[in-house]
């Protein structure tokens, strides 16, 4: 599916650190598109990028109550939480979403980041195997993860 060319644009100018310029092009949208899942994301997106974690979360939140079959708000405000130092709260969140969640890899790979962070391991690989079984690619993805290093040997040995 081809996305809007306005949301091209502003994922273009997030990906070349042009947050004020997203921001701007999001604003510019008619109401109808301005208030969209996709331009909700698009902010949260920016506020993580400029460490606003509050107010993300804020957002992401508003985005799970008025869009609960929407991915975007659980994953991006479990971010917010993890970022804030609220990693448990993290996982707790992503694991209130809808049962279409689970569908994406995206997921298990946070799931397992936030859980290596607190320092279980077992858990984390068992959720970062589920990610790499949903998509493969998350295997490379996980071995350039500095939050996943010490989860890379097993990883490398899992791949041969």
């Amino acid at each position: 599916m081809d996305e809007p060319s306005w949301l091209e644009k502003t994922r273009g100018y997030i990906d070349l650190g042009m947050f004020d310029e997203a921001w701007k092009a999001i604003e510019a949208l008619p109401a109808e598109l301005s208030g969209s899942p996709e331009a909700q994301e698009m902010r949260i997106i920016i506020m993580l990028d400029r460490k606003e974690y509050d107010d993300g979360l804020a957002l992401s939140e508003v985005l799970c109550d008025i869009y609960p079959e929407n991915h975007a708000g659980f994953i991006q405000g479990a971010y917010c939480l993890h970022a804030m130092g609220r990693t448990q709260e993290a996982i707790d969140h992503l694991q209130t979403g809808p049962e279409t969640l689970r569908d994406e890899q995206c997921y298990f790979y946070n799931i397992a980041c936030y859980e290596l962070a607190l320092g279980r391991t077992e858990a984390a690989l068992t959720w970062l195997n589920q990610s790499i079984g949903l998509d493969p690619r998350n295997r490379t993805r996980a071995l350039k993860d500095p939050d996943l290093e010490p989860l890379h040997d097993e990883v490398r040995r899992k791949g041969k």
